[in-house]
């Protein structure tokens, strides 16, 4: 179930990220239009210097809320598992890897130098064909 949720939540970033990336796109788009094109609101050179450095730095400031906004929400929704994976708890097969670890740690602290334990099931030979 929790691997579930993580999968759900990084396809989720993932169609975040594309429409967050259209965005930043878009805006970057028509804000360079806009800074290309303030001749045409006034003929006079000192307003249309002034408008296209005003329209620059709207354009920056967008583009940063946009990165901002993106990374604040991709984080939002990678919280959702993290947290609903603590309540859930542990699934049967991570319980039962860490009790084969736990066997596998105690059988080597256990040997000794030099000293060659029996197996604990019997061996299997491997044939070549």
């Amino acid at each position: 179930m929790r691997r579930l949720l993580w999968i759900v939540a990084w396809v989720g970033v993932a169609v975040w990220s594309l429409f967050a990336w259209g965005a930043y796109g878009l805006f970057d788009f028509f804000g360079g239009v806009a800074v290309r094109n303030a001749d045409v609101v006034s003929t006079h050179p000192e307003t249309v210097e002034w408008l296209s450095w005003g329209l620059t730095m709207l354009k920056g400031l967008g583009l940063a809320a946009i990165t901002i906004v993106w990374a604040t929400v991709s984080l939002l929704i990678l919280a959702v598992p993290a947290i609903l994976g603590l309540f859930l708890g542990r699934s049967r097969a991570e319980i039962r890897s860490e009790d084969w670890n736990l066997q596998h740690r105690h059988h080597h602290a256990d040997r000794r130098d030099g000293e060659v334990l029996p197996p604990q099931a019997p061996m299997r030979r491997i044939e070549r064909r």
